[in-house]
């Protein structure tokens, strides 16, 4: 090479001081992890909540299927189990039905929890079981 030019190899000493992340850049990713983090902190309960649901739907059907319950029986059993796990619906959430064999009990909930300002997390539970007579 003409002794006129520079040499633009890799091992420049410009070069080797040019290694690791920049301070905005460590900025920037850990501002995507923070917000990633936060969605799954508030995600989460709304995914133990139908958990929860649906594990006290499957005891139910286990105990009651099959021994003769009744719609009015079925009702404040379901409350006081989901009292035990924490989770409070209103009369309009469970909807007991005749169905032809026996029962139909469906559990239809919404759960909202506050992301950042005006953003929401939206969670929807619809559970059905069949209770036998």
């Amino acid at each position: 090479m003409e002794p006129h030019r520079r040499s633009y190899r890799i091992d420049n000493p410009r070069h080797r001081r040019q290694a690791g992340i920049t301070a905005l850049a460590a900025l920037m990713l850990a501002g995507v992890f923070g917000i990633v983090g936060l969605a799954v902190i508030k995600v989460t309960p709304l995914y133990v909540q139908g958990m929860h649901i649906r594990t006290v739907l499957a005891d139910l059907k286990g105990e009651v299927d099959g021994k003769g319950t009744t719609a009015s029986a079925l009702r404040p059993e379901l409350s006081s189990r989901l009292y035990v796990e924490g989770v409070t619906l209103t009369r309009d959430d469970v909807k007991i039905t005749p169905a032809p064999s026996g029962y139909k009990l469906r559990v239809q909930y919404d759960s909202r929890t506050q992301f950042l300002s005006d953003i929401w997390f939206l969670g929807v539970i619809d559970e059905q079981i069949e209770i036998q007579r």
